[in-house]
């Protein structure tokens, strides 16, 4: 029970940081280390990091235990707007004199036993001087959510005499100790290690218990009794002796530790004292100062409407997925509210709202709108947020679905909020809680309201600017395919001349020899396939694939090529093709541009006389799928290392006056519309290698 009533709880910050914070924030060229650097001071801060990361809402795969990570993780600008935001709800909730007063003693004991046990873990070389860190900072965890959700009944208990009647009363008051409840709610976050936990639960143990225990338990031990006597009084007990460390070592390690609050104190602007360390009363005797001018700061204009992020337009999404995760990381980080659902109308039934939930990529639910009993569907349709009860008596029984999505959302009562703007209401946001949580939730209301708006703004802003760019990009389209049309055309023109001409030749050819009525031909062929180039980029689309015989088609292109790119050259063409012809999965006119572009390669990359190796196999098995193979090989200078690594991507190629990159990048496209594949490999006789694999066309 008593870690239930601890959700959304908001713990309090000095208001010394804040206001430096609130400086960095407002400031534009604040840097991502000088923000986590000042959160790491900070146990509230940096457990509402801590929490943010490891909830369902983020689903990080990966462990963080590094605030700098964390940050990096979530942003630097929603982090930001998280200290903004808590800022605003830590001024609005209005602080007393003891509460204050308690907030800076447990902020400074927090970074002191921090500092200690850091230091103390270097020393020992233990592994994890981080974790001992985090530890540190954690140690009295219990102790401040315990005052910020009881304050008044806390404020007795706190008051004791030592540590131990602080502990027997905390037992009779809450039925655990503070280090109990801070260790149970740093099991919860799976990224932090479980030895952290241990030290925070065990923390006030004797030294015989703890004389075998782990390591970081005897060490937090330490750093806590060093950071109590050093907050209250600036300096050591001479009386005390560590059972970790000799005093030499200690001497250095206290004298470290004056000097990095001596450093936190002057980025804050607050004094010391005359022993010239950072202590309670030195702390605390400026606060109503300090608490003025931090005022200020949250009331400035500018300051106000940060209640959203900076990048909401660019990162709110387009599916109501996107936006429920969005919605629910930021409201996790803002707001400590971890339980969230979406409805939005649904896009096949108008008369529904679809239920998204963040454990679930898709919608699995849907609810009538006209649902008159369900109190959600009311707070959509009637714009304003209304409590929704699973069991709310027998004479006014709650409707099966507002009891179906608060039990999804593991809770027994919800708070239903509608997120639009104005006239506009686009779903409605629904937050699982506890009766318990009810008037806390309640307090929060008109910052999340004001954040939702935003959202909804945000979102509504997103659709029109994808439509205009559907229209525009529509216009634009249909504006291209005129010109395209009109272009195809006067192609056309030209071609039907020389094709015509093509005929006339043959026709006064003096020799009618089958070899030149072949070259004809398929010259002829070579105009049609320019005209099916052509038509196919218009329609933006691959041709239908077909299948050809590949031996046969080498057979005939080949030699044609290499006579138009031999300009006069000898050109020796040595054939080692497969017994068996193959029929592949591909079109004519793709095959013959992918073996146009090789074999000119091959050409250009021989200076004088050109040796060419056309070779093929009918069929090769490669990763479990049927090819059938062939390779165009040269003997010229083969390709460097460097180029290799981007031989089918478009470049400039290293032989003067070619593009041999740009050919090879359009045979990759090809051969990957057909699922096929090119391979380059240096041959025996140091030229360049093209393999070649293309689908079978397998007869069931």
């Amino acid at each position: 029970m008593i870690m239930e009533s601890m959700e959304l709880v908001r713990l309090p910050s000095p208001p010394q940081l804040l206001s430096r914070l609130l400086d960095l924030c407002d400031d534009p060229d604040s840097s991502l280390p000088d923000l986590v650097e000042l959160i790491s001071y900070d146990v509230a801060l940096s457990s509402k990091l801590i929490m943010a990361v490891n909830s369902d809402a983020f689903s990080i795969n990966q462990p963080v235990n590094d605030l700098e990570q964390a940050v990096t993780l979530l942003g630097h600008e929603l982090v930001k707007t998280m200290v903004l935001t808590t800022s605003m709800q830590q001024l609005f909730a209005g602080l007393i004199q003891t509460q204050k007063e308690f907030v800076c003693n447990a902020w400074l004991d927090s970074l002191y036993c921090a500092v200690f046990a850091r230091d103390i873990a270097h020393s020992l070389h233990y592994e994890n001087p981080q974790d001992a860190y985090l530890a540190g900072l954690l140690h009295d965890f219990g102790q401040i959510v315990f005052d910020a959700r009881f304050h008044e009944q806390y404020v007795d208990i706190i008051a004791a005499k030592d540590e131990a009647e602080t502990i027997r009363r905390e037992e009779a008051q809450f039925g655990l100790s503070h280090a109990e409840l801070g260790a149970s709610i740093i099991d919860q976050w799976s990224s932090l290690s479980p030895a952290i936990a241990d030290a925070v639960r065990f923390h006030h143990e004797d030294e015989e218990q703890l004389a075998g225990a782990d390591l970081l338990c005897q060490i937090l031990s330490e750093a806590s009794q060093l950071a109590r006597q050093w907050s209250r009084h600036g300096k050591s007990n001479d009386a005390w002796h560590s059972r970790l460390v000799d005093d030499k070592e200690l001497k250095l390690i206290c004298f470290h530790a004056r000097d990095k609050l001596g450093q936190v104190a002057a980025s804050l602007g607050v004094s010391l004292s005359k022993t010239g360390s950072l202590t309670r009363e030195v702390l605390f005797q400026d606060i109503e100062k300090e608490t003025l001018r931090f005022a200020r700061k949250i009331r400035d204009a500018s300051l106000i409407k940060v209640i959203n992020t900076g990048d909401s337009e660019s990162s709110i999404g387009d599916s109501p997925r996107a936006l429920l995760l969005k919605i629910a990381r930021e409201m996790q980080l803002l707001f400590s509210v971890s339980d969230i659902a979406l409805l939005m109308p649904d896009e096949e039934k108008f008369d529904c709202l679809a239920l998204y939930e963040v454990g679930h990529k898709e919608s699995i639910s849907r609810f009538s709108i006209d649902g008159n009993k369900s109190v959600i569907m009311r707070s959509y349709r009637e714009r304003r947020s209304l409590w929704v009860e699973a069991e709310s008596g027998k004479n006014h029984p709650a409707s099966l679905s507002d009891r179906q999505i608060i039990r999804r959302l593991n809770h027994d009562i919800a708070y239903s909020l509608p997120l639009g703007h104005g006239n506009q209401v686009i779903g409605v946001i629904v937050i699982g809680t506890s009766t318990a949580q009810k008037r806390v939730l309640e307090n929060l209301s008109k910052f999340i309201s004001g954040y939702l708006k935003n959202i909804a703004d945000a979102w509504l802003d997103n659709k029109l600017l994808q439509q205009q760019q559907t229209f525009t990009e529509k216009t634009r389209k249909d504006e291209g395919q005129k010109d395209l049309d009109k272009l195809i055309h006067e192609i056309g023109n030209p071609l039907s001349v020389i094709s015509n001409y093509i005929d006339i030749i043959r026709g006064s050819s003096k020799s009618n020899g089958k070899q030149h009525d072949k070259e004809f031909n398929i010259l002829k062929e070579e105009l049609q396939r320019i005209e099916h180039i052509v038509i196919d980029f218009k329609d933006s689309k691959g041709t239908e694939s077909l299948t050809v015989l590949l031996n046969d088609e080498l057979e005939k292109c080949i030699p044609l090529y290499v006579k138009s790119f031999a300009n006069g050259r000898e050109v020796n063409i040595d054939w080692k093709l497969d017994a068996n012809d193959t029929e592949v999965q591909i079109t004519r006119d793709g095959l013959r541009q992918i073996v146009l572009n090789l074999v000119k390669n091959a050409v250009e990359a021989q200076d004088q006389a050109v040796e060419i190796l056309v070779a093929s196999h009918a069929y090769v098995n490669f990763d479990g799928a049927a090819f059938a193979q062939f390779t165009i090989s040269d003997q010229g200078g083969g390709v460097d290392k460097e180029t290799r690594n981007k031989l089918f991507t478009p470049m400039n190629s290293a032989k003067e006056g070619f593009s041999r990159g740009l050919g090879l990048s359009v045979v990759a496209d090809i051969l990957g519309g057909f699922d096929g594949q090119v391979k380059f490999m240096e041959n025996e006789f140091g030229g360049a290698s093209f393999e070649v694999l293309i689908p079978l066309r397998l007869n069931h």
